[in-house]
């Protein structure tokens, strides 16, 4: 079986529900860290009917918290690792993109009906910690799509 990556995983199953695979498109925000430092973020997916942009993860969210701290500790990472065969391993330990701080900060101010964090497997026990400090809502990918199912289901009943 080949690999597929989360964001494979994801699509797979939300694609024919209707969500757009975002690639390299921004969100039309813009973002504060702790330090006042402004960062744009991405979502993977975007479903234009319920104005929900969807960020896939597999199970861990860093504890980076500031995009300073992230990029300083990434920075230290010997730089034949950055692109050898663990890269993304160390991008997902120190990456900014993969902070549950950033998380948070962009669902608080987004807000949790329009941005969901989508974990295609099971969250380590770092991350469930961090997720609850901080207040982020989460799913599982199964039972995300059949909360997106029933949302959809609800949006084109006739009234």
């Amino acid at each position: 079986m080949a690999y597929k990556s989360p964001e494979q995983k994801a699509a797979d199953v939300l694609l024919p529900l209707g969500c757009i695979h975002q690639k390299n498109t921004y969100l039309p925000f813009s973002f504060v860290d702790k330090e006042d430092r402004e960062f744009p973020a991405k979502g993977d997916f975007y479903h234009p009917g319920l104005d929900l942009y969807i960020e896939v993860k597999h199970s861990h969210l860093n504890g980076k918290t500031s995009k300073t701290k992230a990029e300083n500790a990434y920075n230290r990472i010997e730089p034949f690792k950055r692109t050898g065969r663990y890269a993304t391993h160390y991008q997902i330990q120190s990456g900014w993109n993969h902070a549950a701080s950033k998380h948070a900060i962009v669902q608080s101010k987004i807000g949790r009906a329009q941005y969901a964090i989508v974990f295609t497997e099971e969250p380590d026990e770092e991350t469930i910690s961090r997720i609850e400090k901080q207040g982020i809502q989460a799913f599982s990918l199964s039972r995300f799509v059949g909360m997106l199912q029933l949302q959809l289901e609800f949006e084109t009943e006739p009234t």
